[in-house]
């Protein structure tokens, strides 16, 4: 064979050597090295021009599957196709119909203190029970700020946090002489917005009950002698008591034997106390 002949016959080998070796060989228009996994977006040109673009769906010895947006098959010969890439799916288009930004970052919290000073009011409102009857000394008492405490315009500790201390005191009302008492403080406000508790120092909320003197001198016989009885049993030692007994008859008898008032503030209750030293809080600005 002429050495024109065997040139001939290998240009018309050639373009279907580069078909059937298409995406493993030099022949290829793909970029050296590029493997596209089958899910992947590609698309594909045929020899006369045709381009189907879809998702690889699989790669045969003799055929490329592509499964096109609408949901068909194509299949499409490996020596008739030109080019097959992967493509890029678009960014998503605004509504002026550009590119769509990238969400913004959410902003960084920002953070200033602020001092509340002492002396500030605090108006709680009572979530528990204190009595002098039924509360000891420890017991935990529960409350809830019932107004916003706020400096130079701005909420630094808001309406609804919890407040919280200890019974200071519980006595009990004596017979005749001893008043009932009761007294507690606040040393911890818990904010709704903040898991970090305000440590604080109020001054002590004190209640006393009432006297019942008159009512002993009514039991007595009233007048001077009840008055006189009363007095001996007071301040009198042991043998004024019980003269004071034996002048004052069986009504007496009956406030010797009987304990004064007691004192209650019950749930509901609206109390109110100072600040005794600054807190400083965090307060969010942005």
């Amino acid at each position: 064979m002429s050495l024109r002949a065997r040139f001939t016959s290998i240009v018309r080998v050639m373009p279907l050597l580069c078909a059937t070796t298409l995406l493993a060989s030099g022949c290829s228009r793909e970029p050296a090295g590029l493997e596209i996994q089958e899910g992947s977006e590609v698309s594909v040109e045929s020899n006369d021009g045709t381009t189907v673009s879809g998702k690889l769906a699989d790669v045969e010895a003799d055929e490329v599957v592509v499964e096109t947006p609408d949901g068909q098959t194509t299949r499409i010969p490996r020596q008739e196709i030109r080019s097959l890439r992967a493509v890029t799916p678009d960014p998503p288009l605004s509504e002026a119909g550009g590119t769509a930004a990238a969400p913004p970052a959410p902003p960084v919290p920002e953070y200033r203190q602020v001092q509340v000073p002492a002396g500030t009011a605090l108006a709680i409102e009572l979530g528990s029970t204190v009595g002098s009857e039924t509360s000891r000394v420890e017991d935990q008492v529960r409350g809830t700020l019932r107004r916003a405490v706020t400096i130079d315009g701005v909420e630094v500790i808001p309406a609804g946090a919890t407040v919280l201390g200890t019974v200071t005191q519980a006595q009990r009302s004596a017979r005749v002489k001893g008043r009932a008492r009761v007294a507690f403080r606040f040393s911890r406000i818990d904010r709704p917005d903040d898991a970090e508790p305000l440590a604080i120092s109020t001054a002590p909320i004190a209640r006393e009950a009432e006297g019942t003197k008159k009512e002993d001198a009514a039991k007595i016989g009233g007048g001077a002698a009840a008055g006189a009885v009363i007095g001996a049993i007071v301040g009198g030692g042991d043998g004024a008591a019980k003269g004071a007994a034996i002048g004052g008859g069986a009504g007496t008898g009956v406030v010797l034997a009987t304990r004064g008032k007691e004192v209650t503030l019950p749930a509901g209750t609206n109390v109110s106390t100072k600040l005794l030293e600054p807190v400083v809080v965090q307060v969010r600005v942005r």
